[in-house]
């Protein structure tokens, strides 16, 4: 297993980490439904193979997915950094959700009690809240950092805009920096890096990479020509999530089976370990223990220089601007811009 500070924190999370969504028998979304039992095989194998950051959130399972988590890591309590979130839907109530002061508190005393501990390592806002004020909400994390109940705060799912704002919001009132940004990225999807990786980069942030294998569509078990069957995950939601275009998604999967069959490895090993040359922080989840297993033998899968350079030309995102020298003019003086990074 291999380390990687996070943020400016000082602490170090293993490549690797444990998603927890598919865990908790309540299943709402149809994604695991792992009992407690299995639960603990998962999470006492992540441990024993180097794996020390697990990932959940109070939404997740309607809340048993803290609880199964939180038993299962309890006598490793002291070795481990758990992150959990606040923001989405949590009850029937109309105050059940968002990240009002009063939404955030209550969201961090059931999070602690379902997960039987007295801290959070890593909490994050789940979404942009545009009901409430961006000040409410950062006083009142920094109010849980300075009670002891969270050590570091973060992000998921925020424009760059929106982390740009946060940070220099809580810079300026001398808060906790935000150190993390938990977002979707794939081959399928790498959008995050035309505005959101370059700020994350400059403001010293880890991404925590969610959804590596794109719902399961990089893992192969999906054909363009066919409908997902019944009991995967697609085939359970009648659609495909997260979404990618399928004009061009079926084409980088065909890539993906190739290089795997080259590397003599799976599919997924190949999406998972394109994503770890990054050494960005991955996200993996399971149904079973066996496809854990598959997940964490990407740490063993070396793609060539030619096979990562395939995978980056096939999948590089579109270009926000025209490939040539904008031509302007400033005070009667000409001179050209050219977008960093880029050749002319």
């Amino acid at each position: 297993m291999k380390y990687v500070p996070v943020g400016q924190t000082g602490v170090h999370s293993s490549i690797l980490a444990l998603g927890a969504m598919t865990f908790g028998e309540k299943n709402p979304w149809k994604l695991g439904g792992l009992d407690q039992l299995t639960v603990d095989k998962m999470v006492k194998h992540a441990i024993d193979v180097g794996i020390n950051f697990f990932d959940t959130a109070d939404v997740y399972s309607e809340g048993d997915s803290e609880k199964t988590l939180g038993k299962a890591l309890k006598p490793y309590r002291e070795q481990v950094l758990i992150a959990t979130k606040v923001r989405a839907k949590t009850g029937t109530g109309v105050n059940e959700i968002g990240l009002s002061r009063h939404h955030v508190q209550r969201g961090i005393q059931h999070s602690l009690e379902r997960l039987d501990t007295k801290w959070i390592d890593f909490y994050q806002f789940h979404s942009w809240d545009w009901h409430v004020a961006l000040d409410e909400s950062l006083e009142t994390m920094q109010d849980l950092v300075e009670r002891g109940l969270v050590n570091y705060p973060g992000v998921s799912n925020f424009s760059g805009w929106q982390m740009a704002t946060l940070q220099s919001r809580v810079e300026e009132r001398g808060y906790s920096r935000y150190e993390t940004a938990q977002m979707n990225y794939s081959l399928l999807n790498r959008d995050i890096e035309h505005e959101i990786l370059p700020f994350m980069q400059y403001s010293k942030m880890s991404l925590l990479v969610w959804s590596p294998l794109h719902g399961g569509v990089l893992a192969g078990k999906y054909s363009k020509n066919e409908e997902p069957v019944s009991g995967t995950r697609m085939g359970n939601r009648g659609l495909f999530f997260p979404f990618f275009d399928e004009k061009t998604g079926w084409e980088i999967v065909d890539k993906v089976k190739e290089i795997a069959k080259e590397q003599g490895v799976t599919p997924a090993q190949v999406a998972i370990a394109w994503l770890l040359s990054k050494r960005h922080i991955v996200l993996v989840g399971a149904k079973t223990l066996q496809q854990f297993d598959e997940n964490l033998g990407a740490l063993d899968v070396n793609l060539t220089k030619d096979q990562l350079d395939q995978l980056e030309e096939l999948t590089k995102p579109r270009q926000m601007y025209p490939n040539w020298m904008i031509q302007r003019q400033s005070a009667g003086r000409e001179f050209q811009i050219l977008p960093a990074g880029w050749a002319s």
